[in-house]
C-alpha cells in the first residue's frame, strides 16, 4: 500500500522556474497508481471468481431448466396425440353408429313400403287375374 509521505511527494514542486529549489524527481504516476490499485483488484479477484461460479451455476440450472422443460413438452405433445386418437376413434364409432341407425331406419322404411306394395297386389290380385281370365276368354271365344 501507498504511504501517505510517498502520496504527498507527489505534490512537490521540482524543476519549477524561478529561485534555486532543492532537486526532485517528478513522481512516477503510472507505477503509483498500479500500487495504490493493486490491493482493490486483488480483493475484485475474489468477487470475479464467485461471480463467474455463480454464472456457471445459473447456466447449469438453466439447461437443467430447459431439458426438464423440453421432457414436459414432449410428454405433452404425446399425451395431446394419443388423446388425439382415441378422440378420432370414439368419433368414428359415433359415426359409424349413427350411420348403422341410418341404414336401419331406411331398411325398416324399404320392408314397409314392401309389405304396403304386397298388401295393395294383394288386394288388386282378384280383380286383375279376373280382368286377365276375361280376357283370355274373350280371346278364346273370338277364335271359336
Amino acid at each position: 500500500m501507498v504511504r501517505l509521505g510517498d502520496f504527498l511527494a507527489r505534490f512537490r514542486p521540482s524543476g519549477v522556474p524561478g529561485a534555486a529549489a532543492p532537486a526532485g524527481v517528478p513522481a512516477d504516476q503510472v507505477a503509483d497508481q498500479a500500487d495504490e490499485l493493486a490491493p482493490i483488484f486483488s480483493a475484485l479477484a475474489d468477487i470475479q471468481a464467485a461471480c463467474a461460479n455463480e454464472r456457471e451455476h445459473a447456466q447449469r440450472r438453466a439447461d437443467h431448466m430447459r431439458a426438464h422443460a423440453h421432457d414436459q413438452a414432449a410428454a405433452i405433445v404425446a399425451s395431446a396425440h394419443a388423446e388425439a386418437d382415441a378422440e378420432r376413434a370414439r368419433l368414428s364409432a359415433l359415426a359409424r353408429q349413427d350411420r348403422d341407425q341410418a341404414t336401419e331406419e331406411l331398411l325398416r322404411e324399404a320392408v314397409a313400403a314392401a309389405e304396403g306394395v304386397r298388401r295393395r297386389s294383394a288386394a288388386r290380385m282378384p280383380e286383375m287375374v279376373a280382368r286377365v281370365t276375361d280376357m283370355v276368354r274373350s280371346l278364346a271365344d273370338e277364335r271359336s
